[in-house]
Protein backbone atom coordinates (compact mmCIF):
# COMPACT_ATOMS: atom_id res chain seq x y z
CA UNK A 1 0.00 0.00 0.00
CA UNK A 2 1.02 3.54 -0.77
CA UNK A 3 0.88 6.61 1.57
CA UNK A 4 2.34 10.23 1.78
CA UNK A 5 3.51 9.72 5.19
CA UNK A 6 3.77 7.28 7.97
CA UNK A 7 3.90 7.77 11.48
CA UNK A 8 5.28 5.46 13.65
CA UNK A 9 3.99 5.40 17.32
CA UNK A 10 -0.08 6.00 18.65
CA UNK A 11 1.35 8.17 22.00
CA UNK A 12 0.36 12.19 21.77
CA UNK A 13 3.17 12.93 19.42
CA UNK A 14 1.92 9.85 16.94
CA UNK A 15 -1.77 10.92 16.78
CA UNK A 16 -0.64 14.57 16.33
CA UNK A 17 1.48 13.90 13.94
CA UNK A 18 -1.10 11.75 12.21
CA UNK A 19 -3.83 14.23 12.42
CA UNK A 20 -2.46 17.31 11.71
CA UNK A 21 -0.61 15.57 8.38
CA UNK A 22 -3.84 14.19 7.22
CA UNK A 23 -5.37 17.85 7.68
CA UNK A 24 -3.37 18.86 4.93
CA UNK A 25 -4.62 16.84 2.33
CA UNK A 26 -2.02 14.08 2.52
CA UNK A 27 -2.74 10.57 2.66
CA UNK A 28 -1.00 9.56 6.22
CA UNK A 29 -0.49 6.10 7.96
CA UNK A 30 0.17 5.43 10.98
CA UNK A 31 1.26 2.40 12.99
CA UNK A 32 0.97 1.53 16.39
CA UNK A 33 0.93 -2.10 18.60
CA UNK A 34 0.79 -1.47 21.91
CA UNK A 35 -2.30 -0.13 22.36
CA UNK A 36 -2.09 3.61 22.39
CA UNK A 37 0.18 4.65 24.69
CA UNK A 38 0.32 2.11 27.92
CA UNK A 39 2.78 4.43 29.25
CA UNK A 40 0.46 7.19 29.63
CA UNK A 41 -2.23 5.17 30.34
CA UNK A 42 -0.67 4.38 33.63
CA UNK A 43 -0.68 8.00 34.85
CA UNK A 44 -3.46 8.21 37.30
CA UNK A 45 -4.41 11.92 37.13
CA UNK A 46 -2.90 14.50 34.02
CA UNK A 47 -4.09 17.59 35.33
CA UNK A 48 -1.58 20.20 33.24
CA UNK A 49 -3.39 19.44 29.52
CA UNK A 50 -3.93 22.43 28.22
CA UNK A 51 -7.66 23.23 28.10
CA UNK A 52 -8.59 20.15 29.96
CA UNK A 53 -9.78 19.23 33.13
CA UNK A 54 -8.09 16.67 35.00
CA UNK A 55 -8.41 13.19 33.83
CA UNK A 56 -6.67 10.08 34.00
CA UNK A 57 -3.77 9.03 31.58
CA UNK A 58 -5.90 6.51 30.20
CA UNK A 59 -9.31 8.71 29.56
CA UNK A 60 -7.05 11.33 27.90
CA UNK A 61 -5.91 8.69 25.56
CA UNK A 62 -9.74 7.86 24.99
CA UNK A 63 -10.09 11.66 23.85
CA UNK A 64 -6.83 11.16 21.38
CA UNK A 65 -8.34 8.28 19.68
CA UNK A 66 -11.60 9.22 19.24
CA UNK A 67 -10.39 12.43 17.51
CA UNK A 68 -7.95 10.05 15.14
CA UNK A 69 -10.97 7.58 14.43
CA UNK A 70 -12.85 11.11 12.88
CA UNK A 71 -10.23 11.25 10.18
CA UNK A 72 -9.63 9.51 7.18
CA UNK A 73 -5.76 8.17 8.76
CA UNK A 74 -5.24 4.13 8.22
CA UNK A 75 -4.48 2.56 11.88
CA UNK A 76 -2.10 -0.29 11.55
CA UNK A 77 -2.27 -2.29 14.86
CA UNK A 78 0.80 -4.16 14.17
CA UNK A 79 4.57 -3.87 14.88
CA UNK A 80 6.93 -2.09 12.82
CA UNK A 81 10.12 -4.95 12.05
CA UNK A 82 11.65 -3.73 9.35
CA UNK A 83 12.25 -0.11 7.67
CA UNK A 84 14.36 0.41 4.34
CA UNK A 85 15.21 3.78 2.27
CA UNK A 86 14.28 2.22 -1.30
CA UNK A 87 14.90 5.06 -4.06
CA UNK A 88 12.90 8.44 -2.93
CA UNK A 89 11.20 6.95 -0.46
CA UNK A 90 10.47 3.77 2.47
CA UNK A 91 9.27 0.25 2.85
CA UNK A 92 7.88 -0.32 6.25
CA UNK A 93 7.46 -4.00 7.23
CA UNK A 94 5.03 -5.57 9.31
CA UNK A 95 4.30 -9.26 10.22
CA UNK A 96 1.48 -8.60 7.59
CA UNK A 97 2.91 -6.83 5.28
CA UNK A 98 4.71 -3.94 3.41
CA UNK A 99 3.88 0.08 3.07
CA UNK A 100 5.42 2.17 0.45
CA UNK A 101 5.52 5.74 1.85
CA UNK A 102 7.49 8.80 0.96
CA UNK A 103 8.21 9.85 4.35
CA UNK A 104 8.44 8.68 8.06
CA UNK A 105 7.50 10.64 11.58
CA UNK A 106 9.41 8.76 14.31
CA UNK A 107 6.85 8.72 17.56
CA UNK A 108 7.82 5.84 19.28
CA UNK A 109 7.99 7.05 23.12
CA UNK A 110 11.06 6.17 24.98
CA UNK A 111 13.27 3.12 24.07
CA UNK A 112 14.24 1.27 27.74
CA UNK A 113 15.96 -1.27 25.62
CA UNK A 114 19.33 -1.20 24.57
CA UNK A 115 20.66 -3.55 22.10
CA UNK A 116 22.79 -6.63 22.71
CA UNK A 117 26.39 -6.80 21.47
CA UNK A 118 26.03 -8.23 18.19
CA UNK A 119 22.32 -7.19 17.50
CA UNK A 120 22.79 -4.38 15.16
CA UNK A 121 25.50 -5.82 13.46
CA UNK A 122 24.14 -9.14 12.04
CA UNK A 123 20.32 -7.30 11.84
CA UNK A 124 18.97 -9.19 8.63
CA UNK A 125 21.30 -11.82 9.11
CA UNK A 126 19.99 -13.68 11.68
CA UNK A 127 18.69 -11.41 13.91
CA UNK A 128 15.34 -11.32 13.11
CA UNK A 129 12.23 -9.30 15.30
CA UNK A 130 9.25 -10.81 14.01
CA UNK A 131 8.57 -14.77 13.92
CA UNK A 132 5.48 -13.79 11.18
CA UNK A 133 7.62 -12.27 9.13
CA UNK A 134 10.75 -14.69 9.49
CA UNK A 135 10.41 -17.63 11.07
CA UNK A 136 9.92 -19.94 8.30
CA UNK A 137 13.09 -19.18 7.13
CA UNK A 138 14.31 -21.19 9.73
CA UNK A 139 12.38 -24.15 9.68
CA UNK A 140 14.18 -27.11 10.85
CA UNK A 141 16.78 -25.20 12.20
CA UNK A 142 17.75 -24.26 15.99
CA UNK A 143 17.20 -20.66 16.77
CA UNK A 144 17.00 -18.67 20.52
CA UNK A 145 13.96 -16.08 21.23
CA UNK A 146 14.68 -13.22 23.70
CA UNK A 147 11.47 -11.80 25.00
CA UNK A 148 11.03 -8.68 27.80
CA UNK A 149 7.05 -8.99 27.35
CA UNK A 150 4.67 -12.23 27.33
CA UNK A 151 3.16 -10.59 24.23
CA UNK A 152 5.76 -12.39 22.56
CA UNK A 153 3.90 -15.99 23.58
CA UNK A 154 2.24 -16.55 20.61
CA UNK A 155 5.30 -15.80 18.48
CA UNK A 156 7.83 -18.14 20.14
CA UNK A 157 4.90 -20.29 19.84
CA UNK A 158 4.81 -20.05 16.16
CA UNK A 159 9.06 -20.79 16.65
CA UNK A 160 8.73 -23.89 17.96
CA UNK A 161 5.86 -24.81 15.23
CA UNK A 162 8.77 -24.24 12.52
CA UNK A 163 12.49 -24.67 14.19
CA UNK A 164 13.74 -28.16 15.22
CA UNK A 165 14.55 -26.52 18.55
CA UNK A 166 13.79 -22.66 20.67
CA UNK A 167 16.31 -21.98 23.21
CA UNK A 168 13.96 -19.10 25.04
CA UNK A 169 15.54 -16.60 27.24
CA UNK A 170 12.49 -14.87 29.32
CA UNK A 171 13.63 -11.38 30.89
CA UNK A 172 10.33 -10.11 32.69
CA UNK A 173 8.57 -11.22 35.67
CA UNK A 174 5.57 -13.56 35.69
CA UNK A 175 7.00 -15.90 32.62
CA UNK A 176 5.03 -19.10 32.14
CA UNK A 177 7.14 -21.88 30.60
CA UNK A 178 5.33 -23.15 27.58
CA UNK A 179 4.58 -27.21 27.20
CA UNK A 180 6.33 -27.81 24.15
CA UNK A 181 9.35 -30.39 24.37
CA UNK A 182 11.12 -27.88 21.40
CA UNK A 183 11.78 -25.39 23.72
CA UNK A 184 14.51 -25.07 25.97
CA UNK A 185 14.20 -22.11 29.01
CA UNK A 186 17.25 -20.06 29.76
CA UNK A 187 17.15 -18.09 32.85
CA UNK A 188 20.80 -16.83 32.51
CA UNK A 189 20.79 -13.51 30.38
CA UNK A 190 22.30 -13.60 27.01
CA UNK A 191 24.92 -10.61 26.58
CA UNK A 192 26.64 -11.63 22.94
CA UNK A 193 25.29 -12.76 19.61
CA UNK A 194 28.44 -13.87 17.24
CA UNK A 195 28.74 -15.18 13.90
CA UNK A 196 30.57 -15.02 10.63
CA UNK A 197 28.72 -13.91 7.50
CA UNK A 198 25.53 -14.77 9.54
CA UNK A 199 24.70 -15.51 12.89
CA UNK A 200 26.10 -18.49 14.79
CA UNK A 201 25.70 -18.70 18.55
CA UNK A 202 24.60 -16.57 21.13
CA UNK A 203 26.61 -16.02 24.69
CA UNK A 204 25.89 -15.78 27.98
CA UNK A 205 28.52 -15.58 30.95
CA UNK A 206 28.61 -19.04 31.47
CA UNK A 207 27.40 -20.61 28.29
CA UNK A 208 27.50 -20.60 24.91
CA UNK A 209 24.13 -21.91 22.22
CA UNK A 210 24.44 -22.65 18.66
CA UNK A 211 22.07 -21.48 16.58
CA UNK A 212 21.14 -19.83 13.18
CA UNK A 213 19.02 -17.39 14.45
CA UNK A 214 17.91 -14.94 17.24
CA UNK A 215 14.50 -13.44 17.62
CA UNK A 216 14.31 -10.37 19.89
CA UNK A 217 10.93 -9.49 21.33
CA UNK A 218 10.46 -6.36 23.45
CA UNK A 219 7.92 -4.34 23.91
CA UNK A 220 9.81 -1.50 22.75
CA UNK A 221 13.02 -1.77 20.33
CA UNK A 222 15.60 0.62 20.11
CA UNK A 223 14.83 2.99 17.24
CA UNK A 224 18.32 1.95 15.46
CA UNK A 225 17.19 -2.18 15.58
CA UNK A 226 15.00 -1.21 12.54
CA UNK A 227 16.73 1.65 11.16
CA UNK A 228 20.46 1.64 12.13
CA UNK A 229 21.93 4.55 10.41
CA UNK A 230 19.58 6.61 12.61
CA UNK A 231 21.83 9.02 14.79
CA UNK A 232 20.83 8.37 18.70
CA UNK A 233 21.81 10.18 21.75
CA UNK A 234 21.30 8.34 24.64
CA UNK A 235 18.15 6.74 24.80
CA UNK A 236 16.90 9.59 22.48
CA UNK A 237 16.92 10.64 18.37
CA UNK A 238 19.01 13.25 17.48
CA UNK A 239 16.68 15.69 16.19
CA UNK A 240 17.68 19.72 14.49
CA UNK A 241 15.23 22.52 15.20
CA UNK A 242 12.93 21.20 12.30
CA UNK A 243 12.67 17.77 13.73
CA UNK A 244 14.85 16.15 10.84
CA UNK A 245 16.74 13.36 11.77
CA UNK A 246 20.03 12.93 10.45
CA UNK A 247 18.33 10.41 7.71
CA UNK A 248 16.67 12.24 4.61
CA UNK A 249 13.06 12.31 4.77
CA UNK A 250 12.73 11.03 8.35
CA UNK A 251 11.61 13.25 11.35
CA UNK A 252 10.90 12.93 15.02
CA UNK A 253 8.64 14.21 17.66
CA UNK A 254 7.59 13.44 20.91
CA UNK A 255 9.35 11.50 24.04
CA UNK A 256 11.96 9.94 21.51
CA UNK A 257 13.92 13.16 21.60
CA UNK A 258 14.54 13.54 24.88
CA UNK A 259 12.85 15.26 28.09
CA UNK A 260 11.04 16.57 29.46
CA UNK A 261 8.47 13.89 28.65
CA UNK A 262 5.27 15.65 28.69
CA UNK A 263 2.33 15.52 27.05
CA UNK A 264 1.85 18.74 25.69
CA UNK A 265 5.00 18.99 24.44
CA UNK A 266 4.90 15.72 22.78
CA UNK A 267 1.76 16.76 20.74
CA UNK A 268 3.33 19.88 19.88
CA UNK A 269 6.53 18.30 18.46
CA UNK A 270 4.14 15.63 16.58
CA UNK A 271 2.46 18.12 15.15
CA UNK A 272 5.65 19.94 14.34
CA UNK A 273 7.25 17.19 13.07
CA UNK A 274 4.20 16.60 10.64
CA UNK A 275 4.74 19.77 9.13
CA UNK A 276 8.60 19.17 8.51
CA UNK A 277 7.80 16.28 6.94
CA UNK A 278 5.07 17.70 4.30
CA UNK A 279 7.55 21.04 3.70
CA UNK A 280 9.40 18.28 2.92
CA UNK A 281 7.51 16.20 0.26
CA UNK A 282 6.20 19.98 -1.36
CA UNK A 283 9.80 21.04 -1.78
CA UNK A 284 10.97 17.09 -2.96
CA UNK A 285 8.24 17.24 -5.56
CA UNK A 286 8.88 20.53 -7.12
CA UNK A 287 12.56 19.34 -7.68
CA UNK A 288 11.24 16.31 -9.95
CA UNK A 289 11.29 16.73 -13.39
CA UNK A 290 8.26 15.62 -15.14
Amino acid sequence: MKFDIAVIGGGPAGIAAAITAQSKGRKVVLFEAHGFSPRLRSVAEVNDYLGLRPMSGTELMDHFVAHLSRTDVFVVEEKVVSLKEVGNGFIIGTPSGNFDVDAVVLCTGVSRSNLLVGEKEFMGRGVSYSAKVDGVKYKGKRVAAIATTDDAMDEIELLADYCEHVYLFPRYSGFRPPKRKNITIVIEPPTEITGTDRVTGLHTDTDFFGVQAVFMFRATDPLNSFLPQLQIRGRSVYVDDQAQTNVEGVFAGGDCTGQPWQCNRAAGQGQKAALSAIRYLAKRDEEIDY
